[in-house]
């Protein structure tokens, strides 16, 4: 296998000590990212079952708004479900922010409580069907449901992304730097400790011509 030494670099012992330092320093680099890797996973993989949970709390949120919305429309028919449901204002815009989890920016969504100002739906208290009413409640609980499911959707693909880039970062350290710093300290290594015999051989050579006798 080649070795990986960093071009243009002087066979020095200063040179040698700065690859050292970098040594020391992408080691602990790649310690820490291995490190926050090893978190980030951790917490995806958490907040992934989180969501399977949400994902299933909103599906029966939605599914249980279904039937009594459904029972409105049979006692008022189609055209005064309408007509009421006209009559509800509705909800105001939800406020996002970010949060940062394991250094990563995630959305975060702002749910009013309740989604409206006002304490009641909005259409007239005289509509004649009480499961409307129920409608209204089922069916705020599955915005309520769909909105935190969205954020920690949004959370998921955020740290996805930073997974994907803190690993390459990761890899990059343990499969390129590394070695090539490694492979570079072994290659001046050799090289000095070759001058070094040689400078030794040249003084015994020479203090062997200087004292009459031959250095084989």
């Amino acid at each position: 296998m080649s070795r990986q030494i960093i071009r243009g670099t002087r066979p020095t012992r200063i040179e040698l000590l700065k690859i050292r330092r970098r040594i020391v320093v992408a080691e602990k680099g790649h310690e820490l990212l291995q490190e926050k890797l090893d978190t980030m996973v951790m917490e995806f993989f958490r907040l992934r079952d989180r969501r399977d949970s949400l994902r299933k709390e909103a599906e029966d949120a939605f599914a249980g708004a279904y039937p009594p919305l459904l029972r409105a429309g049979m006692g008022m028919g189609l055209r005064g479900l309408e007509d009421a449901l006209c009559l509800t204002a509705p909800a105001g815009d939800v406020a996002m922010r970010t949060e940062m989890v394991m250094g990563t920016a995630v959305p975060s969504i702002s749910i009013p409580d309740p989604l409206r100002d006002a304490d009641e739906p909005g259409y007239p208290l005289a509509v004649p069907s009480s499961h409307l009413d129920e409608a209204y409640l089922a069916c705020w609980e599955a915005v309520r449901a769909a909105l935190v499911l969205a954020e920690l959707e949004g959370s998921l693909v955020r740290l996805a992304e930073q997974i994907a880039t803190t690993r390459r970062r990761v890899n990059a350290l343990a499969n390129i730097l590394l070695p090539s710093l490694y492979d570079t300290a072994a290659y001046i290594e050799g090289y000095l400790e070759e001058m070094e015999r040689e400078d030794i051989f040249r003084r015994k050579r020479a203090k062997g011509t200087r004292s009459g006798g031959l250095i084989p």
